[in-house]
């Protein structure tokens, strides 16, 4: 089994791993529905509560992170943001995706193959360093076009 085979089986086992954590259904009746129902507080394993006690401390974190350097770094960025409020919201999308689109361009064309892969091994595309970057860069531009 190579690298990437049993990558992808532990990506799978761990799916499936904390799907079983978090597995809580509730079943469907017939009854009537007229009566007052009262729905059960779903169980959630304490990963979730774990997680969710992470995410808590991490924003509190962050907000008296905002609040200790708010005073030194507005002075910095409110000429920027004065800067930037004028500028259409289209274009500063379409110049964020050209930038993008730009250096992947730039990467694969531009770029000469041997001086990229210096030292590389196997000829494969999948040890071009230029293809990871293009696929390291595709979720920015595909958060750019969502947004």
């Amino acid at each position: 089994m190579n690298i990437y085979t049993k990558t992808i089986f532990f990506i799978l086992f761990v799916s499936i791993i904390c799907t079983l954590f978090s597995l809580g259904t509730f079943a469907q009746t017939n009854e009537d529905t007229s009566k007052e129902i009262s729905i059960p507080k779903a169980e959630v394993s304490f990963i979730f509560h774990l997680a969710d006690r992470v995410v808590n401390g991490w924003l509190a974190f962050l907000d008296g992170l905002g609040r200790t350097f708010d005073p030194i770094i507005r002075p910095i960025f409110r000429p920027i943001t004065t800067f930037l409020e004028r500028t259409y919201q289209p274009w500063a999308k379409i110049c964020a995706l050209g930038l993008f689109i730009g250096t992947m361009l730039w990467v694969w064309f531009g770029m000469p193959k041997e001086y990229v892969n210096l030292g590389r091994k196997k000829k494969t595309v999948w040890t071009d360093l230029r293809f990871w970057t293009i696929i390291s860069m595709l979720p920015h531009i595909i958060v750019y076009l969502y947004f």
